[in-house]
C-alpha cells in the first residue's frame, strides 16, 4: 500500500477517544486516504479492539448518512474489514488497537448503481409531467418523486462522505428533481373565501397554513385557482350560569374544499371551540384562536390527502 499522510486522521481520531493517538496516527498513515477509509477501535483484548473499529466505524457511517439511506449501512460494512490489531506497548495495562478499513472503491460499486437507479426512476417519472402543465396531474407525479429524492439524496451524502475530496455524485443530473416538488406545489394556485364574525382572524391562520404546504395562495376571484376554500364563521356569547362575571364564547367555522375545473366539493368539515374570560373581546379572539387553528389543520390535512391522491 502506498503510504501518504492521512488528511481526515483528526476527524478518524475524534471518536476513539483516549486511544494512543500518536501510535493510531502511524498505523494509519500507511494507508492511502484516497483509497481506503479507516477507523480505529480500542479494547483489553484483540478481539475487543477489533469489534470496537468496526463498531466505530458502523457509528460514522450512520452519522452521515440520513435515515432514508441508512439500509445501506450493513452492505458498505461487509466490504470492510479489521486489517490490523496490535498491543499497545505505551499503556500499562494490557490494552489493543485494531483499524477496521474500507476500500472506497467497494463502496461506490454498492452506492453507485444505487444512485444511478435512482437518477432513472426520476427520470422516468418527470417524463409523465403533462404538456402543456396541468397543475393537479404534475403535483401527483411529483409526489411520486418525492421519496425517491429523499433516498436519492441521502446515499449520496454517504457517497460524498466516502470520497476522499467530498464529491458529490452527478450534481449537475441530480439538481432538477430537488427543487421539483417545490416548484409543482406552487404551481397549484388556491383561493380562500372566508365569510362570516370575526373572519380576518380566521383568514390568517388557514393562509399560514397553505403558505407552509408551498401552496400558491390567491383571492378567491382569481381565474386561474385550482383549488377554492371556502370558511363561513359563527360566533354566539352566553354568561355563565355558574360565575358571576364570566363571558363563555362558542365560535364555529364551516370549511369546504373544492375543486374548481371539475366543480366538486371533495371535503366538508365543521370545527368547533369555546373560551371564558370575563371580557367578551378576549373569550371572542380566543375562541376563535381554537377554531383558526384546527380549521387550518384540517384543511392541509385534507388538501394533502386529495392532492396525492388525486
Amino acid at each position: 500500500m502506498k503510504k501518504t499522510l492521512f488528511p481526515c486522521l483528526a476527524l478518524l481520531l475524534a471518536a476513539c477517544g483516549g486511544l494512543n493517538k500518536n501510535t493510531v496516527s502511524y498505523q494509519m498513515s500507511k494507508y492511502d486516504s484516497a483509497q481506503y477509509y479507516v477507523v480505529a477501535g480500542e479494547g483489553g483484548t484483540k478481539k475487543e479492539a477489533a469489534a470496537t473499529a468496526m463498531a466505530n466505524m458502523r457509528k460514522e457511517l450512520l452519522e452521515h448518512t440520513p435515515e432514508q439511506g441508512q439500509s445501506i449501512i450493513d452492505d458498505l460494512l461487509a466490504n470492510a474489514k479489521v486489517e490490523k490489531v496490535w498491543r499497545d506497548k505505551s499503556a500499562q495495562q494490557k490494552h489493543f488497537l485494531g483499524l477496521a478499513v474500507l476500500p472506497r472503491e467497494k463502496a461506490n460499486t454498492i452506492l453507485i448503481p444505487l444512485l444511478n437507479q435512482a437518477d432513472a426512476q426520476l427520470a422516468g417519472l418527470w417524463q409523465q409531467f403533462s404538456s402543456p402543465a396541468d397543475p393537479l396531474a404534475d403535483l401527483k407525479v411529483a409526489y411520486q418523486m418525492q421519496p425517491v429524492v429523499q433516498q436519492r439524496m441521502a446515499l449520496d451524502d454517504t457517497y460524498q462522505f466516502m470520497q476522499a475530496g467530498r464529491s458529490r455524485y452527478r450534481p449537475d443530473v441530480f439538481a432538477p428533481y430537488k427543487t421539483i416538488f417545490k416548484e409543482k406545489l406552487a404551481a397549484v394556485l388556491v383561493g380562500v373565501e372566508i365569510t362570516g364574525t370575526q373572519s380576518r382572524e380566521l383568514l390568517t391562520y388557514v393562509v399560514d397554513a397553505l403558505n407552509k404546504m408551498g401552496l400558491g395562495v390567491v383571492q378567491a376571484e382569481d381565474p386561474d385557482q385550482v383549488i377554492l376554500v371556502t370558511v363561513e364563521t359563527d360566533i354566539d356569547n352566553y354568561s355563565s350560569k355558574k360565575v358571576d362575571g364570566l363571558i363563555w364564547c362558542s365560535a364555529g367555522a364551516s370549511v369546504s374544499l373544492i375543486d374548481v375545473a371539475r366543480g366538486a366539493t371533495f371535503a366538508r368539515f365543521n370545527v368547533y371551540d369555546r373560551a371564558g374570560t370575563s371580557r367578551l373581546a378576549d373569550c371572542v379572539r380566543r375562541s376563535m384562536e381554537a377554531v383558526g387553528e384546527k380549521a387550518a389543520q384540517k384543511t392541509a390535512a385534507g388538501l394533502e390527502e386529495y392532492l396525492k391522491m388525486k
